[in-house]
């Protein structure tokens, strides 16, 4: 009738159709034993429906207790089973993602902290798209967070340590994009890199093109002994290695950034586009216009240097492939390559400084906004009585 068993912290169990799985407590088994005896006792189908509804009822309060307790960011509704976010006092009228929020008990019960998921969601609901796209923009982009790769490396690594194939690959799985403390998405950027740059003709007339840097040689032997590269990261530059200098021109804005926009790719520097026209954000467009980041499997599929970047949630655009894809965005910033070293350290907290007051800024005109369509009312309002 009614069973019921505890296995790693969760009781599941079933009666007739009805199949549930709750945390563990001590009074949601003292409840289920006790309901459980009832079943036992019972004679008819309607004293059985009964129990069922009571069962249903117990059960779905359990989990919304709990996941309340527990997190105290999430608000439940038990009519239809949803999960909003509840921080400084406000509950978000958009419907979490059920996987979000298995993320976030998951990360509780393994005593991870959960609060960089939590201000990530905060950012997301930023995102001046989500009103326009809804329920299936936030459900595609937390799929896209969500995310997880077998790393080739780590795998092949755990295999000569004699790990069998299977827990091999399980301990090799990692999240493709990474969050920060302050909930901004840490993901991958390929680009190329510019070897030539432009030099006037001897008559001065026209540009020529020649090497960027120069090999220096072994006077002796004739060996290379440096390709002629910058020391830092910072002073080489890039391009998109898809797109390379075509589509819309975008900003590069910081230390060794440029005056206007244009196809480059530096270290250090925040790139833009000047506004969400310049980005597609139908979910079920590939290869269009935006700036594309993305995650350890995306990045495997092209060749060049690799580069590591934050982004906000409020800026993505869209989410054309939530399992191995790219994310289209408005801006994103560059803090670090694998093509070489950095000279200073980028902090993701100052990014996230920067992209906080953007959206103050947008509160504020927003706002002002608001307070002059009313006053154009008014002024309306106004005329309408004087024609009385």
């Amino acid at each position: 009738m009614l069973n019921f068993a505890v296995i790693e912290q969760q009781i599941t169990g079933s009666a007739g159709e009805y199949n549930f799985s709750i945390p563990f407590t001590k009074e949601s088994y003292d409840g289920l034993v006790k309901m459980q005896e009832e079943f036992e006792s019972v004679g008819t189908m309607d004293e059985f429906n009964d129990l069922l509804d009571n069962l249903k009822a117990f059960t779905d309060q359990n989990v919304q207790s709990v996941i309340e307790t527990e997190c105290p960011y999430i608000k439940v509704d038990p009519k239809n089973n949803s999960f909003y976010l509840h921080y400084n006092d406000v509950t978000s009228d958009v419907k979490m993602p059920k996987a979000l929020v298995d993320r976030l008990m998951e990360s509780h019960e393994k005593g991870i902290d959960y609060m960089p998921l939590v201000k990530m969601w905060v950012r997301f609901l930023r995102n001046p798209n989500l009103p326009k796209k809804g329920n299936r923009f936030a459900k595609k982009f937390f799929n896209f967070v969500n995310m997880t790769y077998v790393h080739p490396k780590l795998k092949e690594e755990f295999i000569a340590q004699g790990y069998s194939d299977d827990v091999a690959t399980e301990k090799a799985t990692v999240y493709q994009m990474k969050i920060t403390k302050e909930g901004l998405l840490n993901g991958y950027k390929v680009s190329r890199e510019i070897l030539h740059k432009y030099e006037a003709s001897e008559d001065g007339q026209t540009a020529v093109q020649k090497p960027r840097y120069q090999r220096t040689f072994d006077p002796n032997t004739g060996e290379i002994t440096s390709e002629g590269l910058p020391e830092i990261v910072e002073d080489r530059l890039f391009e998109p290695a898809v797109m390379g200098s075509r589509g819309d021109a975008f900003s590069c804005v910081g230390q060794n950034g440029f005056p206007k926009p244009g196809h480059f790719i530096k270290v250090g520097c925040l790139h833009a586009l000047d506004s969400w026209d310049q980005v597609n954000t139908n979910d079920d467009s590939s290869c269009v216009k935006g700036l594309h980041v993305g995650g350890l499997y995306y990045i495997s599929g092209y060749s060049g240097e690799i580069h590591n970047v934050f982004i906000d949630p409020m800026h993505v655009g869209a989410v054309p492939d939530d399992n191995t894809g790219a994310i289209r965005c408005k801006q994103y910033f560059v803090h670090s390559s694998l093509a070489g070293v950095n000279g200073s350290i980028y902090h993701s907290s100052d990014y996230a400084k920067l992209t906080d007051l953007e959206w103050q800024q947008m509160l504020t005109d927003a706002l002002k906004v608001t307070a002059e369509q009313m006053e154009k009312m008014n002024e309306a309002s106004t005329k309408l009585q004087a024609l009385k």
